[in-house]
């Protein structure tokens, strides 16, 4: 089992700085750069220890984490927790950064957001911890300054 256990750490490493976050990305604006942690159990975001609204992205990453319990046989009881701790460093840019993406239409400069990624999932018995770190940039948001 603690194979698969880390292959779903990885997965959930990954699966948060994929095409996935497109819906969080004004949310993560607002937060700005600090400590976000999110509890796939709970279903619960908090930021610098204060909790706030849910970000769209558990559902996928709750998504990933039941194909996992059915997929290996575990039931939801078997999970004992499922946490990520992402310190964000975000930054306003006026060019951007990243030019593998193309953003169409005017914009207001970019908003690039480093983020450093760690996944613990822990079972009664096993535990399993991921890091992942990824660069990703969106075109600001007009009535957003950070």
């Amino acid at each position: 089992m603690s194979e698969p256990l880390q292959q779903l750490s990885d997965d959930l490493c990954r699966g948060l700085s994929g095409w996935k976050l497109q819906p969080d990305k004004h949310a993560l604006e607002r937060l700005g750069s600090g400590l976000l942690e999110i509890d796939l159990l709970n279903k619960t975001c908090r930021f610098e220890h204060d909790y706030v609204p849910r970000l769209a992205i558990i559902d996928a990453l709750d998504l990933e984490l039941r194909r996992f319990l059915e997929g290996d046989g575990v039931g939801p009881e078997g999970i004992r927790s499922a946490v990520m701790e992402i310190r964000l460093t975000i930054e306003e840019r006026e060019d951007q950064k990243d030019k593998s993406v193309m953003w169409f239409g005017e914009n207001d400069g970019f908003v690039g957001c480093e983020m450093e990624i760690q996944c613990t999932v822990s079972m009664d018995d096993k535990s399993s911890e991921s890091e992942h770190t990824v660069y990703v940039e969106w075109p600001r948001e007009t009535n957003v300054r950070l």
